[in-house]
């Protein structure tokens, strides 16, 4: 993997900055296990299941002592960075590394990315005669950014997206089928041969990696500080498990890979107050964590009130149209049937157009080829938010839109795709005519989705100090960085970004522990097994085998239920349409608590409220035909 940039260089931090040095003395901690349990075929709560089934989030670090623990590498944040950091730092050679993840499940906001990968000088784009280039991504980048950007830190990602891709391939990943997305000149974004989203399909790959490498990954445990020693250097860090208590795991590196702010809408409005009250595409756990930790160890910032809002997000239940519906061949069009904008500018450009418009917001149509185009559509389809009908006119009926201005809109944008040339906005790419019914429309407004700004990092995703040199021991990836974006991001470079810089913020952690004291022996290790959910209480049901159903996030849910000795002992998934990634982990968590409580009436999982309600729904449903 190619890397440039500065060579690591040590400061002391000032006096107020110094904490304990006893709180990086290194203490040995017990061993800790982990459970895993099955999806598809979830007879219990923890089950043991094979490793193509299983997620890390299955895969836990139980911490069994509130005693300092140890660490070599010590990475903050399960989503797509702090994984792949995790898994390039063992693949490089690193022999003790933990995860630290306050949320229940692994993924973050990697989880809901619908886009894909952007690279360029693919095998895949010379497969399909594609023309790109390192300048030409750089350049794309940089304008998508309003040359805001640190354009070091472009170069580096454009320079490593190809094998960032041929990376996610060979852990297991799929990114093999090259599209369009808004601000690129060529077809740059790779996605899965399904055209399913990427997010999942990457989550999926990673989870199965880490539980292969056995990298450990302590679910629930919030990291509170980064420690650093009197030289300046980082030395531990303090967390807090799930059962409340605090601990200290010392080590010689840490990986920040939190995320952004954009579930803080505090935080949101202190630098962007024009944003508030605006909804957001970002997971729960997306709160500035990462943030707030590095002010304390001394990091700078970059371009903190550059926040994105993404275009095209249904504003009643949140849900995200990724940009490949448009890309594929979709427009937009406001409340009285007509185009206002080239749907495939930036992100930027075309949310302040869907905010000039009626009642500020606008509706995705499209046709039945593209429907067929996209996997990722039939989720949307099956949550019940889109339209259909037979003819524009209809349509339009359907969603209160003039249906004669929208099939004059329709005829319009096929004239300008047979010709070649949008006369109104300009539009390049428009692969299909949108004549094929049936018809469909998908209410859309733009919510908050991404912060550009964050921690400051050179091209060794190290983490920099106001002078500009680094901290040592201390490296950060993903949407917890700035610089890379600028004023707005492009689609399909997040993922990008998460994968070269997580790449390299591993390399860059081994690296230096190997240069500082070398490599220890896991103490915290990840290990399957666990005992299965049992009653807690003695149920009062019918015993039998039930079906019910319930409403997800992407559709129904369809469970069995089986109960003897009057007990609920066993739910089976039956069929969903759940984020993969999601699923499993509410899954685990709303089904125990069902068995041990006899009830339904149990907590959700955080981050996954809507799929917690459907399974728990389900249940329900399935249980009446139980009732004594």
């Amino acid at each position: 993997m190619r890397r440039s940039g500065k060579k690591l260089m040590s400061a002391a931090l000032a006096a107020a900055m110094v904490l304990s040095l006893a709180a990086c003395g290194g203490q040995a901690a017990d061993a800790t296990t982990a459970e895993t349990t099955t999806v598809a075929e979830t007879t219990t709560a923890a089950e043991t299941t094979t490793a193509a089934e299983t997620t890390a989030a299955e895969t836990e670090a139980q911490s069994q002592s509130t005693e300092n623990q140890q660490a070599d590498i010590v990475v903050i944040g399960a989503g797509g960075a702090g994984m792949t950091a995790a898994i390039q730092a063992v693949q490089d050679g690193a022999t003790d590394v933990v995860i630290l993840e306050k949320m229940p499940i692994t993924g973050g906001n990697t989880t809901r990315s619908t886009g894909g990968l952007n690279a360029a000088g693919t095998s895949y784009q010379a497969a399909e005669g594609i023309e790109d280039s390192i300048e030409l991504f750089v350049e794309d980048t940089m304008k998508g950014g309003k040359e805001l950007n640190d354009k070091e830190l472009v170069t580096v990602m454009a320079e490593n997206s190809s094998a960032a891709v041929d990376w996610v391939n060979e852990i297991g990943g799929d990114l093999s089928v090259v599209g369009m997305f808004g601000g690129a000149s060529v077809k740059r974004i790779h996605r899965p041969t399904d055209t399913s989203a990427v997010g999942p399909m990457l989550m999926k790959a990673l989870n199965a990696k880490a539980e292969e490498l056995g990298i450990p990954v302590l679910l629930e445990t919030e990291a509170e500080k980064i420690l650093v020693d009197g030289d300046g250097k980082v030395c531990g860090v303090t967390a807090v498990n799930k059962e409340g208590e605090a601990f200290t795991i010392d080590c010689t590196a840490v990986v920040l890979a939190t995320g952004g702010f954009g579930a803080n809408s505090d935080m949101v409005v202190e630098y962007q107050p024009g944003l508030a009250g605006f909804c957001t595409t970002n997971h729960a756990g997306a709160a500035g964590d990462g943030i707030a930790m590095a002010k304390e160890a001394g990091a700078a910032f970059v371009d903190m009130e550059q926040i994105q809002t993404h275009p095209t997000v249904n504003p009643d239940t949140q849900t995200m149209y990724t940009e490949g519906v448009r890309g594929n061949g979709a427009i937009l069009v406001n409340k009285e049937g007509k185009r206002f904008v080239n749907e495939l500018e930036t992100r930027d450009v075309v949310s302040a157009a869907i905010l000039e418009q009626t009642d500020d917001v606008c509706y995705l149509v499209f046709d039945q080829a593209v429907r067929e185009s996209l996997a990722a559509i039939e989720s949307y389809i099956k949550a019940g938010i889109v339209t259909e009908a037979d003819t524009p006119e209809a349509l339009g009926e359907a969603i209160g839109v003039d249906g004669a201005a929208l099939a004059e809109t329709f005829d319009t944008y096929k004239g300008y795709q047979t010709a070649g040339k949008d006369e109104e906005f300009g539009r390049e790419s428009m692969e299909l005519p949108l004549d094929q019914p049936k018809y469909y429309a998908a209410l859309c407004a733009p919510a908050i989705h991404h912060t550009m700004g964050g921690v400051k990092i050179n091209t060794e995703a190290q983490v920099l100090k106001e002078d500009g040199t680094a901290i040592p021991g201390l490296f950060a990836a993903g949407e917890v960085t700035g610089g890379v974006h600028g004023a707005n991001r492009l689609g399909g470079n997040a993922v990008t970004d998460i994968v070269v810089f997580g790449r390299i913020a591993g390399t860059g952690a081994e690296d230096y522990v190997a240069a500082n004291g070398g490599h220890t022996e896991a103490e915290i290790t990840a290990k399957e097994g666990g005992e299965a959910a049992v009653p807690g209480v003695q149920g009062n049901y019918k015993d039998g085998v039930y079906e019910g159903t319930g409403k997800g996030n992407n559709g129904d849910i369809t469970v069995e239920v089986t109960v003897e000795g009057g007990n609920i002992v066993s739910v089976t998934l039956k069929e969903h349409g759940e984020t993969e990634g999601i699923y499993e982990a509410a899954e685990k968590s709303v089904v125990e608590a069902i068995i041990t409580g006899q009830t339904v009436e149990v907590d959700g999982v955080s981050g996954a409220t809507n799929t917690s309600n459907g399974i728990k729904e389900a249940v329900a449903a399935a249980l009446e035909g139980a009732a004594n």
